[in-house]
């Protein structure tokens, strides 16, 4: 079963590595886009943190960076969250094989860290229409235009 490792400030190029493979679902299922996968996926990287921000960041106890695994333990995902009160910001959230299950999964996850520390109000910030589209399927509801919201059970 998948599962997820928090990032501690010794793990700068895993963060790096691996945060670099993110691609944004700018598109929804079955649509083709009209610019070359490599050019969106180079312009998504400028949000990459320098290894200064990153240790500033690691040690921010609002913060929480993951990588998700699989039972291989290869790194199938990542996630980071920011917690500020009661509301848990999903900052970043992706999962590098689509349509299999996995960011349904990985959801499930951050939703139980949430829980763990009392949190109980999930948002984020979403411009694009396809990942848009799974974040209603995770029952988000579009509070402001690409800006979503859940609250989550607390069992």
């Amino acid at each position: 079963m998948p599962y997820l490792m928090r990032i501690t400030d010794r793990d700068y190029r895993e963060y790096r590595r691996n945060f670099s493979k993110i691609e944004y679902s700018f598109l929804k299922k079955g649509d083709v886009t009209p610019l070359p996968t490599k050019l969106i996926h180079d312009a998504s990287m400028v949000g990459i943190l320098s290894k200064y921000e990153f240790l500033k960041i690691v040690q921010d106890s609002r913060y929480a960076f993951y990588l998700y695994k699989n039972d291989n333990d290869e790194i199938i995902g990542v996630t980071s969250l920011l917690f500020k009160g009661r509301t848990c910001t999903i900052m970043e959230f992706c999962v590098f094989e689509h349509f299999q299950g996995l960011g349904r999964k990985l959801y499930e996850q951050v939703a139980e860290v949430c829980r763990e520390r009392r949190v109980y109000e999930l948002e984020l910030w979403c411009p694009f229409d396809g990942a848009q589209e799974f974040w209603k399927k995770m029952e988000f509801y579009e509070k402001k235009e690409t800006f979503f919201y859940k609250r989550i059970s607390k069992h």
